[in-house]
C-alpha cells in the first residue's frame, strides 16, 4: 500500500509540474473510468476525473486561480487513494493504479502540450 501510495503522488507531482491544457475537454482516461465493487470507491474516481478535466480546462483557458483551485481539489483527492485501498478486492487495486497512473499522464501530456509554443502560420 505504501508503494501505491507513493507511486500515485511521484506521478501527481509530475502531472502538475508543467502548466498546460487539452485541446479536448475531457480526458480519455475520464471518459473510460473503471468502476469498482466499492462505492466510495467510485465516488473517488468520478472526483478525481472531475478534478482532473477542470485542471486541463483551467489551463487551456489559462486562469491562474483556476488552475490552482483545480490542482489543490485534484491533490486533496489523490491523497484519499490509500485509504480506499482496504475496501478494494486485491485485483481491483491493481485496476485502481494503473487507471490512475493513466489519468496522471493524460493530465500530464494535455499540460505537455498546451504549453508548446503553437506553430507558426506558413
Amino acid at each position: 500500500m505504501k508503494f501505491f501510495y507513493t507511486a500515485i503522488m511521484a506521478l501527481a507531482l509530475f502531472a502538475f509540474a508543467g502548466c498546460g491544457g487539452s485541446k479536448s475537454s475531457a480526458l480519455p482516461a475520464t471518459q473510460n473510468a473503471p468502476t469498482f465493487s466499492a462505492a466510495s470507491v467510485n465516488d473517488f474516481v468520478k472526483s478525481l476525473s472531475q478534478y482532473a478535466n477542470d485542471f486541463v480546462a483551467a489551463v487551456k483557458s489559462k486562469d491562474a486561480a483556476q488552475i490552482a483551485a483545480a490542482k489543490n481539489k485534484f491533490n486533496e483527492t489523490l491523497a484519499k487513494a490509500p485509504s480506499l485501498t482496504s475496501a478494494l478486492k486485491p485485483d481491483e487495486i491493481a485496476k485502481l493504479q494503473t487507471w490512475a497512473t493513466s489519468l496522471i499522464q493524460q493530465t500530464n501530456e494535455a499540460a505537455a502540450a498546451a504549453a508548446a509554443p503553437a506553430p507558426a502560420a506558413k
